[in-house]
């Protein structure tokens, strides 16, 4: 009796065992036509599932370049920092194009003349100047106007006001200096 038990439990288990290896099949897609708002499906795009679900559309998508390319007026104010004492004010004109080949990549002209600093622009409306010198004993950042001037520091886009907030720091030979001001579009 023993036995047969035996037999009948290992004949069960081999049977359901045959059954539960049935691979899944997928059901047919089917097209929902509540879902008709269009939305960006693209990742690397500031605005990436907004309006999700919905169909994507792609032509839709706008990237963290855009935020920030344009002519813009700037009112610097510069302070040597370690005594946060002011030093003056300047206007600039200042021009954000795009770099090749890239979403993120921005660079800026005014402030040394032709020269251009290189910035990584996020999704999060924040563009910060890429390390192109120093290490991790001496200043990161860019050159500055001068060969002994180093620039490091971010710009950011503010959704309230609709200005670019600008806040850059310059080590030198003679010190370090604050910059720290708003663009507007012109």
């Amino acid at each position: 009796m023993k036995q047969l038990l035996a037999i009948l439990s290992i004949a069960t288990i081999i049977t359901l065992g045959l059954f539960a290896c049935n691979k899944w099949k997928d059901p047919a897609p089917t097209n929902d036509p509540r879902l008709t708002n269009p939305y960006c499906n693209d990742p690397d795009a500031v605005n990436y599932n907004w309006g999700f679900p919905g169909k994507p559309d792609n032509s839709l998508c706008f990237y963290p370049k855009d935020l920030f390319i344009g002519t813009y007026m700037y009112v610097d104010s510069v302070y040597i920092t370690d005594r946060n004492l002011f030093i003056y004010a300047d206007t600039v004109y200042l021009h954000i194009y795009s770099r090749p080949a890239s979403n993120s990549k921005i660079a800026i002209v005014g402030f040394c003349g032709s020269d251009s600093l290189k910035l990584t622009a996020g999704a999060s409306y924040v563009a910060t100047i890429d390390t192109l010198i120093g290490d991790t004993l001496t200043s990161r950042g860019q050159q500055w106007c001068r060969v002994k001037d180093t620039v490091s520091g971010t710009v950011f886009n503010s959704r309230i006001d609709t200005l670019l907030h600008i806040n850059l720091q310059i080590v030198s030979d003679t010190g370090i200096t604050t910059h720290i001001g708003k663009a507007k579009k012109i």
